[in-house]
């Protein structure tokens, strides 16, 4: 399962200015992908007041909401919410906008603290998932005691969260063991790109179990970035036969991420689908030859896993 979470952790490059109208396209460009969760933001009924206009995605209010479940189209939308923010009863109205599973970020000494979260989420309907922050400080014995907490809250999604950026592969393959030997929940990674490791390490949690997988347009977040949501659904496609559509992606990042990734990524992706498809030089100067979105459009002309 991919979970774009552009507009949350994207946030952070761009002071989470992000209008609804830009929020709706990016929700708009995951469904027509098929990737079935976006995170739209953070939580915080106090903020919305202030920034309710001029940042929506930093508080969640209702009409922003509402106006991202008509662009979301049967996907799901997902918020995060931190305990300091919002109280229990505030995160189950969630539910009333559309809003499907919520994100709660810990670090392990906290993480039995979020019980009231998880029952009022539940009871709302929704899915409830704990965010285990900073992994790549903690003890493997750490790991595996907010493991033991999250399962007795009957989280239905257990997350290991490098937020750091600075975990290797062998690192995620460490990590699996105390975590799925004491929780029974689905498993999700988020990826961060500081030291460039991001796809490799996606590729490593998904070869050990990890359902989940983060990811957000053209990498954008926070310090050295997240994992480029087109990329790993490009090699879903291309190489696992998942029926994703790259094309909406890209076209959707290199139109509203300019301001703040510059004009390289359509350049970018074009690296990105060759190598995907292993095309030669001489290969995408034909099909560039014949048209400027040729070679952005081929891998999804293709047939899945050819």
């Amino acid at each position: 399962m991919l979970l774009d979470v552009t507009i949350r952790d994207g946030g952070y490059v761009n002071g989470h200015s992000w209008t609804t109208a830009q929020a709706s396209q990016v929700v708009a460009a995951c469904s027509a992908a098929g990737v079935p969760y976006s995170e739209v933001g953070y939580l915080r009924p106090e903020r919305q007041q202030v920034d309710g206009d001029e940042a929506p995605s930093a508080s969640c209010p209702p009409a922003y909401l509402e106006k991202l479940r008509e662009a979301a189209a049967g996907a799901e939308l997902v918020v995060m919410a931190h305990a300091k923010d919002a109280m229990p009863q505030s995160v189950a109205r969630l539910a009333d906008f559309g809003v499907g599973m919520v994100r709660m970020p810990t670090r392990p000494d906290q993480v039995a603290r979020l019980a009231p979260y998880a029952e009022a989420v539940h009871g709302a309907g929704m899915a409830f998932a704990v965010n285990l922050i900073r992994v790549s400080e903690l003890t493997e014995r750490a790991v595996a005691e907010a493991a033991q907490a999250a399962e007795k809250l009957s989280v239905d999604i257990f997350y290991l969260a490098d937020s750091n950026g600075s975990l290797l592969p062998e690192d995620v393959t460490r990590l699996w063991g105390p975590v799925r030997e004491n929780v029974g929940a689905v498993l999700g990674f988020h990826l961060h790109d500081g030291i460039s490791m991001g796809f490799a390490n996606a590729l490593a949690a998904m070869q050990q179990g990890f359902t989940y997988i983060d990811a957000s347009l053209s990498g954008m977040g926070k310090g050295g970035g997240n994992l480029p949501l087109e990329l790993i659904a490009a090699y879903l496609r291309s190489r696992s036969g998942r029926e994703f559509k790259v094309t909406p992606l890209i076209e959707t990042a290199a139109e509203l991420l300019k301001p703040w990734k510059g004009n390289q990524i359509l350049a970018q992706c074009e690296a990105m689908v060759g190598g995907m498809l292993d095309l030669n030089m001489d290969e995408l100067a034909e099909l560039n030859g014949a048209g400027a979105r040729n070679v952005l459009t081929i891998l999804d002309g293709a047939s899945a896993s050819q």
